[in-house]
């Protein structure tokens, strides 16, 4: 059984803010450390300079993670007001070059009004809630997506695999512990660098 202080705090697993302790809003499920270690050791080329946006983010560990790593900014979108209150906190304490959008996910990507375009994003909803096709298409159909743009999609390990708009295809896939995390792409950009 893990102590309270590990069931509370999550920790940045690389990058410049390495070993920091981030604290984990109630209800909030972050990505486990051995999944994100795979995450960036399959984006590390990508890195350097990118605009990524972080839905359903929760504590907002994968965001942060990538700020880390070099990532130029990242917006995070989280409905819980708490949460995202949480966020803003961090990200002054820290001094990341960030902002967080309290906000419905699914809502604030449809928003005609609002639109920027990302090289990564993390999609991590509520496990079963079947809201990872939805985004992926508001993504691929609202030009919210760079040309060469990767999405990290993360579900349970039983959940069936997300369909996906026919602008993406999976690129990578991984069973972590109890969770699979898998990385998408536009079909136009199969044969990059990071897959070869």
């Amino acid at each position: 059984m893990r102590s309270k202080r590990q069931q509370g705090r999550v920790r940045i697993a690389g990058g410049s803010l390495r070993g920091r302790l981030l604290k984990v809003p109630p209800g909030a499920r972050p990505t486990p450390v051995r999944a994100r270690e795979t995450l960036f050791d399959w984006l590390e080329p990508m890195m350097p300079g990118a605009q990524c946006l972080d839905l359903f983010a929760g504590a907002g560990a994968l965001g942060l993670e990538a700020l880390s790593r070099g990532a130029a900014h990242c917006v995070f979108v989280e409905s819980r007001r708490a949460a995202a209150r949480m966020l803003r906190s961090v990200l002054e304490e820290w001094q990341l070059d960030g902002r967080v959008e309290a906000a419905e996910a699914v809502r604030w990507l449809d928003n005609p009004n609002r639109r920027l375009r990302v090289d990564l994003v993390f999609l991590d909803p509520p496990f079963g809630s079947g809201l990872t096709a939805l985004c992926c298409k508001l993504l691929a159909h609202n030009g919210w997506l760079a040309d060469n743009c990767r999405l990290y999609l993360e579900a349970g390990k039983r959940e069936p695999t997300p369909e996906l708009p026919s602008e993406l295809e999976f690129l990578r896939e991984k069973v972590v512990g109890d969770v699979r995390i898998m990385l998408a792409g536009r079909a136009s950009c199969w044969k990059t660098p990071l897959e070869t």
